[in-house]
């Protein structure tokens, strides 16, 4: 249900792009510019309101080592119930990164601005027709990362404050094998994939600022690290027929892997045989023969501890 507040969207035209930008939506690792920033939906006491007025369950914090080679070292944290005001304070200072997770089904004026950023790249981009959006919306602490991983569908990075660096690898055999992707966009498992400090000799570097969106091609596998200041960001998801239609496809060749004994021959993702693929998984799954992947979440293993530096304190 949404929830409406005394912020207002004072500026609808929010994408200035150029024609390099639109060259290269979805198509390859790009920063253009937004006028996200300007909005007052985005200052302290602002994001303190909103913090106040969500349902906690979707505030999903965590926290991290300072070794981008140490992935295990990502935790996630109960539920908290600081004020808004608290839970700030202590994300500027701490080591925190929050999801706030579907923020568009409980904020009106976020709900409008995600609508309105996509009906201008609808306008923008010749063909580009989502189906469905998402968005979450990212506190975090001045020196929190997240770690290598690839997401399932395509996303874009919101730059709101602060600074931030994504590290974009190529979508290809030596950065993610076929084998990871498959349990990935099948839900094996959640995003995170093997990763060696080698690789950043062959990533795009993307410096990110205030008023800048990122965005690279769907799946490519890709870190995030935070330079300066406390971070805002909101992530953005969408479908469309063509993503769909790879995620149906890299999930049939999961079955036929993991399921079946036979290891994928094609990732051709048009084309009948393509298409029989997904068919047959698709009646697979209806009649009960395939059983989807089953992701092994975190488990919480601190608390959002105000009297701890770095926020991070014991559970329980």
């Amino acid at each position: 249900m949404y929830r409406t507040h005394q912020y207002d969207v004072t500026d609808s035209s929010l994408l200035p792009w150029g024609f390099d930008d639109i060259a290269a939506f979805g198509a390859r690792p790009h920063l253009a510019r937004h006028r996200l920033h300007e909005q007052p939906l985005f200052t302290d006491d602002a994001l303190a309101d909103l913090l106040d007025r969500l349902p906690r369950s979707i505030v999903h914090p965590y926290t991290m080592g300072d070794d981008p080679a140490r992935p295990d070292d990502w935790r996630r944290g109960a539920e908290t119930d600081l004020p808004g005001k608290e839970l700030l304070e202590v994300v500027a200072r701490g080591h925190l990164w929050l999801n706030l997770v579907g923020v568009h089904r409980h904020d009106a004026e976020i709900a409008r601005l995600v609508d309105e950023l996509y009906a201008g790249i609808r306008e923008l981009v010749p063909g580009f027709a989502p189906v469905r959006t998402s968005a979450t919306l990212l506190l975090s602490s001045p020196a929190a990362m997240v770690y290598y991983h690839a997401d399932n569908q395509p996303n874009l990075l919101w730059h709101l404050r602060g600074r931030k660096r994504a590290f974009v690898y190529p979508r290809a055999q030596r950065f993610v094998s076929d084998q990871n992707l498959e349990r990935l966009v099948a839900g094996e498992t959640e995003e995170e994939l093997p990763f060696e400090l080698a690789y950043d000799e062959h990533a795009a570097v993307l410096d990110l600022e205030p008023g800048q969106v990122a965005w690279w091609p769907q799946n490519s596998p890709h870190r995030v690290e935070n330079v300066g200041g406390m971070n805002v960001s909101l992530s953005t998801e969408h479908w469309t027929a063509a993503s769909v239609r790879r995620e149906h496809l890299w999930t049939a060749n999961y079955y036929l892997r993991n399921r079946l004994g036979r290891v994928p021959r094609s990732t051709r993702e048009d084309g009948l045989l393509p298409a029989a693929k997904v068919a047959a998984m698709r009646l697979g799954r209806r009649a009960g023969v395939l059983e989807p992947g089953r992701q092994r979440g975190l488990p919480p293993s601190f608390t959002v501890d105000p009297d701890v530096p770095s926020g991070v304190g014991p559970l329980g």
